[in-house]
């Protein structure tokens, strides 16, 4: 067996310390690999990796071959990534949160009359279908410690309090004066409203509640909505009130917000990819960018 096909198996079990995630980068059953690594061992007369019930532990032998071969692959990686750039079709296969994608990306994609594949998830499905090939780009909201995948900081989305026209109207509404209202006041209004939520856990309400109030939320009456879109929609149309990202907003919405009295929040979007990918992505990549 070819000792190079061999180095290339055990860079890849290194980096996932498990043969069923390394195979399926590599597109290899789990035999075949550990039939690489068996072969590397016979090859090397040293043991690289101790088995554990779940993953593979790599030996001292191990890591020294590791910091030696890891720059030659990722260089050839590199190489075959610009070599493909320029094979690769205008084919896009992006994976996303449904609200963001609508909004920033797909006015866009849709007029350049080629073909695309998208994939609406949170972030651990979007990565799953990374490390599978399903997609090949993917815009998340968190960075996590995933085997073979690289972040990139790509977009700062910002969340602001926002309420139905009808609520911003009534006599009541504590923040229609000149004066910043009181904050346990102001605290004892928002718990008090009904409020549209994106999850039971309350994710996007909590930091902004730590925020202005620094405490958990105490929320008496809320409806959860798991689309932002439908967040805006039910707010336009009803009476309550919720925290959505300014792109949502836009100059049409009848929304009451406000950044004033009630501190907005930012928050991070990775672009993330498949490691060693990144250069034959560049002409996505640089489009992404250009619409946002």
């Amino acid at each position: 067996m070819n000792p190079i096909e061999l180095y290339q198996s055990f860079y890849c079990i290194y980096r996932e310390r498990n043969l069923t995630k390394a195979g399926k980068l590599l597109g290899l059953s789990q035999p075949a690999l550990s039939l690489h690594l068996q072969s590397l061992e016979r090859h090397r007369k040293e043991v690289l990796f101790l088995r554990t019930s779940r993953d593979l532990v790599p030996t001292e032998a191990a890591k020294r071959l590791y910091v030696q071969i890891a720059g030659p692959i990722e260089d050839l990686e590199r190489l075959e990534g610009e070599t493909r750039k320029f094979e690769k079709s205008n084919y896009l296969r992006i994976g996303s949160a449904k609200e963001w994608f609508q909004e920033k990306v797909l006015p866009h994609v849709s007029k350049l009359e080629e073909n695309f594949h998208v994939k609406y998830g949170y972030p651990g499905e979007l990565f799953e279908a990374l490390t599978n090939k399903e997609i090949d780009l993917a815009i998340a909201n968190q960075k996590l410690n995933v085997p073979g995948i690289s972040f990139e900081e790509f977009y700062l989305e910002t969340f602001v309090f926002v309420a139905s026209k009808k609520i911003s109207l009534e006599p009541n509404f504590p923040l229609n004066g000149q004066r910043k209202p009181r904050t346990e006041l102001l605290k004892q209004w928002m718990e008090d409203q009904h409020w549209f939520v994106y999850s039971e856990d309350f994710a996007i309400v909590r930091r902004f509640w730590k925020l202005n109030f620094e405490t958990r939320p105490k929320l008496k009456n809320y409806s959860v909505l798991p689309n932002l879109h439908d967040i805006k929609n039910a707010l336009e149309l009803g009476k309550g009130i919720s925290v959505l990202p300014t792109y949502l907003l836009g100059k049409k919405s009848n929304l009451y917000t406000n950044e004033k009295e009630c501190k907005s929040f930012e928050n991070q979007l990775y672009l993330t990819f498949r490691a060693g990918e990144r250069l034959s992505l560049e002409n996505h990549i640089q489009r992404l960018t250009s619409w946002i």
